[in-house]
């Protein structure tokens, strides 16, 4: 299988062998081997669905810690959006921003006026694409089309997310004194830190860290509660356009597009893929497509439920009312910010390298495929009928591991 950096992982001595894990996963990259789950990182999307839904806190998620700071002389944050609708009421972004800065950060970056230029950007690049072009926001949507939607690729806009622009741009304002600068993402979900790591949407990063909203969140709350009374009431630059990209169809609603979709919840949004796959989403202008419940707002990294979260942040919305002034960009500009995914691997596993091999692999499977119950029962370490017929023939499980095909005498593992 290809290796590349995954932030979800399972810690093996915690594993109890339940099968939770391997039934909701969505992409089926976890199978169960000698009573322990296995994760197949080469079908993994890390959308984190495992952390959820595990009772025995076996699979977790990589990120930074806050003592990381210790290796930067200045220290800048960007923080999600969705950081400032985790506090059950609507806070003076004034004030959380002070918070960040308690801990130790020197800056706060407002990520809404990156998030206004990408909208910008954006805007001028669906024109030119095939319809419908996907939003590249989601990492773990990006990784599921590498995978299992390569010719869906073109189809993804060729622009770097909000994250990346506006570590761009803080490196720009320092320029020759940015030496000792440590850029942090405050994020909402494990697949940013993946990105973050494996820059698999462009060639490099300009993030140095990755830091979870759950984790620093007690700290922040703390010093929010004592300084709330106290907090003036601030004139935010924050634009309302910028906040919407938390929820799904922000991004869309930002770009004043009318026909646009936006799904959230890989099951879902396989099957929008499926159908823009087949042709027939081709009126669509724009899909926004999300992992996560309710978009960013169900970030595993999170500490408030998506639904409150997104009451609070429709406050933000309606309360910042304005747009960051975007002059008219030059193309040179916008070129900055543009991605060269187009250029980079993909990493869908293959039944063979050579064509003729992968045939008889797939007629294989095929007639295996038939051989089997249907029952998805899961008692063969694979999530489903069809994921261990090729499971069979990619030589990661045998014929005789279905307790089905054993009882009516087996066959044998040809196509292998």
């Amino acid at each position: 299988m290809n290796e590349i950096f995954h932030s979800v992982e399972l810690i093996e001595e915690k594993c109890n062998g339940c099968t939770r894990c391997m039934i909701k996963c969505p992409v089926e990259a976890i199978r169960l081997k000698n009573s322990k789950a296995v994760i197949y990182g080469d079908r993994c999307i890390d959308c984190g669905v495992c952390i959820k839904v595990c009772p025995y806190n076996a699979h977790v998620g990589k990120r930074d810690v806050l003592d990381v700071l210790d290796n930067f002389k200045t220290k800048i944050a960007i923080p999600s959006v969705t950081l400032y609708s985790q506090f059950g009421e609507y806070i003076e972004p004034g004030l959380i921003n002070d918070a960040i800065k308690s801990l130790g950060f020197d800056e706060v970056f407002d990520i809404t006026y990156a998030c206004d230029i990408v909208t910008e950007i954006t805007k001028n690049e669906i024109e030119k694409m095939p319809k419908p072009a996907i939003s590249p926001f989601c990492p773990s949507i990006i990784r599921l089309i590498q995978v299992n939607y390569p010719e869906l690729v073109d189809h993804i806009v060729k622009v770097l997310t909000p994250i990346e622009v506006a570590a761009i741009l803080i490196r720009e304002k320092y320029g020759e004194n940015s030496d000792g600068i440590g850029i942090f993402y405050l994020s909402p979900c494990v697949s940013r830190v993946t990105k973050g790591k494996y820059p698999f949407l462009s060639s490099e990063t300009h993030i140095d860290g990755v830091l979870a909203i759950s984790d620093l969140f007690p700290q922040l709350l703390k010093y929010i509660n004592k300084n709330k009374a106290a907090a003036p009431q601030s004139n935010s630059n924050m634009s309302s356009t910028g906040i919407a990209w938390a929820i799904p169809g922000g991004q869309s609603k930002a770009m004043n597009l009318e026909e646009y979709i936006a799904v959230y919840g890989v099951e879902n949004v396989i099957k929008v893929l499926d159908e823009i796959e087949k042709g027939k989403l081709s009126n669509v202008d724009f899909v926004e497509a999300f992992a996560c419940t309710e978009g960013c707002l169900g970030g595993i990294l999170l500490a408030d439920n998506p639904f409150n979260a997104r009451r609070i942040i429709n406050k933000y919305y309606d309360k910042l009312d304005k747009r960051c002034e975007i002059n008219e960009m030059s193309e040179e500009y916008k070129s900055r910010f543009l991605s060269d995914m187009k250029n980079n691997k993909t990493y869908n596993p293959k039944l063979a390298e050579d064509f003729a091999s992968a045939v008889k692999k797939m007629n294989f499977m095929n007639k295996l495929i038939n051989s089997l119950p249907g029952t998805d029962c899961g008692q063969c370490g694979s999530p489903s009928c069809k994921a261990f017929a090729e499971d069979v023939v990619r030589g990661l499980s045998t014929v005789d591991e279905c307790k089905f095909i054993t009882l009516k005498g087996g066959e044998g593992n040809e196509g292998k």
